[in-house]
């Protein structure tokens, strides 16, 4: 091989590294709406605040780099992604005491200017996974999933999950 075709294919390979992503600034935990529903159980014991971050960040990265922020994000700078858990509806018991699901609202905003929003849900049926906790992990998993695969091409009144209409 030439090391003129060696140089090109150099190139090549850095300028397909690159990262050509948007970049988008989350907060590292995803606050309850003050009248979400969810009950103190339910925040003190599931860890979704957590979780739900991790996963929309799993599954945009093939097209958006989610950056994590414990700061203010009215601070960060660039494209912020602003979520919240509006409403939790989890009795316990698994799926023995009925469905559970959870709601999520987001604003994308870029310098302070709203450009896309969403409004997404999933409930979870049935199944075999037993507690109440198992089965809002599962859910807030495809709302990350929901919502990772929306930052590809984020819309204004984007609706997601089972609040997508068919």
């Amino acid at each position: 091989m030439s090391l003129r075709v060696v140089m090109i294919m150099s190139l090549a390979f850095v300028l397909t590294s690159l990262t050509w992503a948007d970049t988008v600034t989350i907060s590292k935990s995803t606050p309850f709406a003050e009248n979400s529903g969810a009950s103190d159980n339910v925040k003190k014991e599931c860890g979704m605040e957590l979780r739900f971050p991790k996963y929309l960040k799993d599954y945009a990265k093939k097209h958006t780099d989610v950056v994590f922020t414990t700061e203010s994000l009215e601070s960060a700078e660039g494209k912020v992604l602003y979520l919240e858990f509006e409403h939790v509806f989890a009795l316990g018991g698994g799926h023995f005491s009925g469905t559970k699901s959870v709601s999520v609202v987001g604003e994308l905003k870029e310098n302070g200017e709203v450009i896309a929003s969403l409004t997404a849900n999933r409930a979870a049926l049935f199944g075999i996974t037993p507690g109440t906790c198992s089965v809002l992990k599962r859910t807030v998993k495809k709302l990350g999933q929901d919502i990772g695969n929306w930052l590809k091409e984020p819309t204004m009144g984007a609706m997601l999950g089972n609040a997508a209409s068919d």
